[in-house]
């Protein structure tokens, strides 16, 4: 992983806020002047934040208008094109599904402060943000709401007005009358979660057909995101292909990436990429393998999951198939794992 201080953030997110906070009278120079950032960063598309400089814009902003909504005010500004190439790749996708597999995929195009997980089960999919480092409560609440009114503005722009959950760690705030008015979307808040923002979403709405669906155009865009990834650094550890094979394999979900996938997709050749994890102790099929029923056993533990569903998910080609499998790794069958994790959980 990165250190906090290298990981970045889009200035074009907080120029949307600046942008409407000018246009409620704020003077924006000065805004800047007192977080100490340049005026000019704010003109560059491509500019990035350090996270101290956003925890400093937070505090300048809060300061400057008296406004504890700030974070809600920028979550709703966000939309499919704030996010450049990767938002325009998921407006072409044909579901809200492969819109979020998309997303997880190159989330640290949007920002690296945050990680996303898209996981997907029979009757639902449940999206995940977590913090990738340590920042200050006010900061990581603000991040929250941004996360959380985002998502529902995407939401809606992509799919009208319809319900489900979205669970942030924090204490109801202040505004709270203003979640309330976004129904049918139902905002839950609780400071004793674990630290992140949890979308639960309903099947029926994920796989819902999107009027602007190009399979082409969203190949063509998925390459192109993963030619934009940064490259882990050799010689192991954090951030080292290890971690960013097991992520890739991770949100891959049921696509079932060979190795020569993703040396493709990181300009390596299969050779030197089995090399790489060699040096950390790894093989590829072994790690693949183990993710691949790890998943199993969550999507398992999921109410109403069958295990034809799974294996199908799972790209095998039947329940049998998959059966044997999860039998000769996990030493049991999967109803068999199924009925204990519902003892355990029962008990």
């Amino acid at each position: 992983m990165q250190a906090a201080s290298q990981r970045r953030v889009p200035v074009r997110y907080f120029a949307l806020l600046c942008d409407a906070l000018r246009g409620q009278g704020m003077d924006q120079a000065a805004l800047l002047r007192m977080a100490g950032i340049e005026a000019q960063r704010f003109e560059q598309r491509d500019a990035t934040l350090s996270p101290a400089e956003v925890e400093a814009f937070i505090a300048s902003a809060r300061r400057l208008t008296g406004r504890s909504d700030l974070g809600f005010e920028m979550g709703r500004l966000i939309k499919m094109n704030s996010h450049d190439l990767l938002g325009y790749g998921m407006l072409s996708a044909r579901s809200f599904d492969e819109a979020m597999r998309l997303a997880a995929r190159h989330y640290h195009l949007m920002t690296e402060t945050f990680t996303l997980r898209y996981q997907r089960s029979p009757g639902r999919g449940d999206i995940v943000y977590t913090p990738a480092l340590a920042m200050p409560l006010e900061t990581l609440r603000f991040y929250y709401e941004i996360l959380a009114l985002a998502h529902q503005n995407q939401v809606q722009l992509m799919l009208g007005p319809v319900a489900y959950d979205i669970h942030l760690a924090m204490p109801e705030p202040p505004h709270l009358r203003r979640y309330e008015r976004l129904a049918p979307v139902r905002f839950h808040f609780d400071a004793q979660a674990v630290p992140g923002v949890h979308v639960v979403m309903d099947a029926a709405l994920l796989d819902r057909a999107l009027p602007m669906g190009d399979e082409r155009v969203l190949r063509e865009i998925d390459a192109r995101c993963a030619a934009m990834a940064q490259r882990p650094r050799a010689g192991g550890g954090a951030g080292g292909w290890g971690d960013y094979v097991t992520m890739m394999l991770r949100e891959a979900q049921g696509e079932q990436l060979t190795l020569e996938d993703l040396a493709r997709r990181v300009k390596l050749s299969v050779r030197t990429l089995d090399r790489y994890l060699k040096k950390e102790d790894l093989n590829f099929r072994e790690l693949s393998q183990q993710l691949r029923f790890e998943r199993a056993c969550e999507l398992l533990r999921a109410p109403g999951a069958s295990v034809v569903q799974v294996a199908l998910q799972l790209g095998f080609s039947d329940g049998a198939n998959f059966s044997r499998a999860f039998r000769r790794v996990l030493g049991q069958s999967p109803s068999e794992y199924q009925q204990q994790a519902a003892q355990r959980d029962a008990g």
